[in-house]
């Protein structure tokens, strides 16, 4: 990591002074592409998400504690006003004692009472029992009041929900860890391919160079061959002609390789001005692969395969969600008042219970969330039976390709020694006068085309492998065939 961070101050020097020629392997490519892609910090940045959710999903076992606080102006104090009932008592309590009195004075041989006296009597009894009892009128919760409650909920069994809650955010943290995985995964393959197609392309413009210099060398023999009268005009016209041709392919070539350092070094995130040497080159290194167990290894170890088992696994957390709607939810509750000089006499300092919540109809919605629920398992079985049968078709035709490269690159090599053989007689030839320009051009076009083969095969196979290990899930291994060493993510 350290390397990195001073390949990349390099690489901002060298953008400014031009001044130096920073050399890079394959390995080094490919820790300083990761460190600077974008995508990767996005896919790192997600990974970081998904691990605050999943600490997120235990704090849903743990109680839940707030302050309710309120402050309130009525339009008058709230009170309660039962004289109504206090002056049926007294009156009917009066008019009870006064007939008593009546009745009394009748036994002791006294006059009853007349209506006058029954009234006078019945009002001094009214206003004796009046003063004696307190007034039936009480004011609860005056005008202005404040409330500051403590309010706690402790969930205590829920239907599972909160269990499949915690198993699904642990399912998508794994499933964001496979995702960068797979990212970096990616992005090694690209620029192993990058970096190879501009070993390839410096290796053609090396042979056309060549050729070019050939052809060129064969242009100056045409001429003295022509000035001494030993061979014809148009021998000389078809050397002119296939060196313009050299030029060209040349020319073009390099472009190429103009447009694959773009490439490049837009993969790895550096500054186009900057100039850099791949120090790795593309020789042929044979390889025991084995497509059973690359098959075998991708089944465990492929990040794509991975990601789909952890989806598998969200949706039996899903369908044990959508269950849980069925079951009874039981949680413990408690309050406590904070300011009960405001509290009127109908409520309490403070609470504790148990609330019970089970459902009983909500219109089959819990019913169709768990069918629902119930397919998106079997969507996501019959996903990893597509993909697994997909990686392992990628497997091996990444695998045949390879083998096709190699065997190719071992065929053109016998070629090529006799494409060599084939070029140095017809040049003997010419130069003694018993063969033509032609021959002499074609030679060495053949030769070049088997040359071109050759490395185009080379590079081929080497793409392939890459291809290979990345199909199976562990693009390091690839670096046991490229330079016997392993390559580090951190």
């Amino acid at each position: 990591m350290r390397r990195n961070k001073i390949l990349l101050t390099l690489f901002f020097i060298a953008g400014i002074l031009k001044a130096q020629s920073l050399e890079m392997s394959l390995r080094e490519s490919i820790e300083l592409a990761i460190a600077n892609s974008f995508t990767v910090k996005k896919y790192e940045s997600r990974l970081k998400s998904k691990q605050a959710e999943e600490k997120k999903a235990w704090g849903n076992f743990l109680p839940s504690v707030s302050v309710e606080a309120s402050y309130t102006h009525l339009n008058d104090d709230m009170s309660i006003n039962l004289n109504p009932i206090k002056d049926a008592i007294i009156s009917l309590e009066a008019a009870s004692q006064t007939e008593l009195q009546n009745i009394y004075n009748i036994i002791n041989g006294l006059p009853a009472f007349n209506d006058a006296q029954k009234t006078a009597v019945r009002t001094q009894i009214a206003s004796g029992l009046n003063s004696l009892l307190p007034p039936f009128s009480m004011t609860f919760k005056k005008q202005d009041f404040k409330t500051a409650t403590l309010v706690g909920y402790q969930p205590i069994f829920l239907g599972g929900k909160l269990l499949a809650a915690k198993n699904y955010a642990s399912s998508e943290l794994k499933s964001a860890e496979l995702e960068l995985e797979s990212v970096k995964n990616q992005l090694c393959f690209k620029v192993a391919d990058a970096y190879f197609q501009v070993i390839l392309l410096e290796e053609i413009v090396k042979t056309r160079q060549s050729v070019l210099e050939g052809i060129r060398q064969h242009k100056e023999d045409a001429w003295k061959l022509y000035k001494e009268g030993l061979i014809a005009y148009n021998n000389y016209l078809r050397a002119e002609v296939a060196l313009a041709d050299a030029e060209t392919n040349l020319l073009n070539d390099k472009n190429n390789l103009e447009l694959a350092l773009v490439n490049f070094k837009q993969l790895l995130n550096i500054p186009q001005n900057a100039e850099i040497r791949l120090t790795d080159s593309l020789s042929y290194k044979n390889t025991d692969l084995r497509i059973d167990e690359l098959k075998a290894e991708a089944f465990d170890k492929q990040p794509l395969l991975n990601i789909i088992r952890t989806k598998k696994d969200a949706a039996r957390q899903n369908y044990n969600l959508a269950r849980s709607e069925f079951l009874p939810k039981l949680l413990a509750f408690g309050k406590y008042e904070m300011y009960p000089e405001y509290l009127s006499s109908l409520e309490p300092r403070w609470a504790v219970g148990l609330q019970l919540n089970i459902n009983l109809f909500n219109g089959f919605r819990s019913y169709l969330d768990l069918q629902k629920a119930s397919y998106l398992e079997s969507e996501v079985e019959q996903t990893m039976n597509e993909s697994l049968q997909q990686i392992n078709l990628w497997i091996t035709k990444s695998y045949t390709e390879a083998n096709n490269a190699s065997e190719r690159f071992k065929k053109l090599e016998t070629d090529r020694k006799l494409a060599q053989e084939n070029l140095r007689q017809n040049e003997k030839r010419f130069l003694n006068g018993m063969g033509t320009s032609l021959e002499v051009v074609d030679a060495r076009l053949s030769l070049e085309k088997v040359e071109l083969e050759r490395t185009a095969s080379l590079y081929q196979y080497y793409k392939s492998l890459a291809e290979l290990f990345y199909a199976s899930g562990d693009f390091n291994k690839f670096f046991d065939v490229w330079k016997n060493q392993e390559l580090s993510h951190e």
